[in-house]
């Protein structure tokens, strides 16, 4: 083999194994950046604070886990979290991580914990949707910040392995059981526990070819939002009742006692 030639393939095989390298670095720090990128681009959406216990996930399988995913109170609002998920399970297509698409096969979530809590006739919950709303549409996406940092700091992800910021997302199936929602209101003093019924969703993205982070996230917890919401009014609405009624017929009680003096 010639010269040049011996060099081409010199270079060839040491662009090779620039690539295995750099793919290997991605996978094997793939559950750091994933985490990462949730608990730094999550409050962006949300509106609040967001964070994420642990991540397992094989990107050889495509199977994972998502531990302790924590979503803050809005500003105003009492409790400690308002929405917690002890466990997400996840199957993606393991070539699709390093595509421009990301295509999810399944989204599980089981035992889910939200509190709703109403201060007049404010929400913590509808004002995290109306956040998702806001960040979800494409108005909201195209701007660009007006300042970047002159350097990330080394224990960080770059900005190319930053999760979310210019990858989209399919969801083949997300399914949603086992949620129950705490609703407590200051007006009546209320605080009563109901199951959330099942939420399932499918083909998330499948007919535009992706959708990104954002609206993503609103995808996924707006119809568990939305349910949440319902069966909180209703507990409210129920007990606000029983209170008047039972308000009502102690007050007939005193009366008619009144009379018998």
């Amino acid at each position: 083999m010639s010269r040049p030639g011996k060099i081409v393939l010199g270079l060839v095989g040491t662009l090779i194994v620039l690539v295995i390298i750099a793919v290997v670095v991605v996978f094997t720090n793939l559950n750091r950046l994933i985490k990462y990128g949730v608990e730094e681009y999550g409050p962006s959406v949300t509106g609040t604070s967001v964070s994420l216990d642990q991540v397992d996930l094989s990107p050889f399988s495509g199977k994972g886990e998502l531990r302790g995913l924590e979503i803050g109170n809005p500003t105003g609002f009492d409790g400690d979290y308002a929405f917690k998920l002890d466990d997400i399970k996840v199957q993606l297509i393991p070539e699709s991580l390093t595509s421009d698409t990301v295509v999810i096969k399944e989204i599980l979530i089981g035992g889910a914990s939200l509190n709703a809590e109403f201060k007049g006739t404010n929400s913590n919950l509808q004002q995290i949707l109306d956040n998702l709303k806001k960040t979800s549409e494409p108005s909201a996406q195209e701007e660009e910040p007006s300042e970047q940092p002159a350097e990330q700091p080394s224990e960080q992800p770059t900005a190319e392995t930053e999760p979310g910021k210019a990858k989209k997302f399919i969801v083949k199936e997300f399914r949603f059981t086992g949620g129950e929602v705490t609703a407590s209101s200051d007006l009546a003093n209320i605080q009563r526990t109901t199951s959330i019924p099942a939420v399932e969703v499918q083909d998330i993205g499948n007919a535009s070819g992706g959708v990104t982070a954002a609206e993503l996230t609103e995808q996924l917890l707006r119809p568990i939002i939305d349910k949440a919401l319902q069966k909180a009014q209703g507990e409210i609405l129920e007990q606000g009742t029983e209170q008047m009624k039972q308000k009502a017929q102690e007050k007939l009680q005193d009366k008619l006692k009144g009379l018998m003096q």
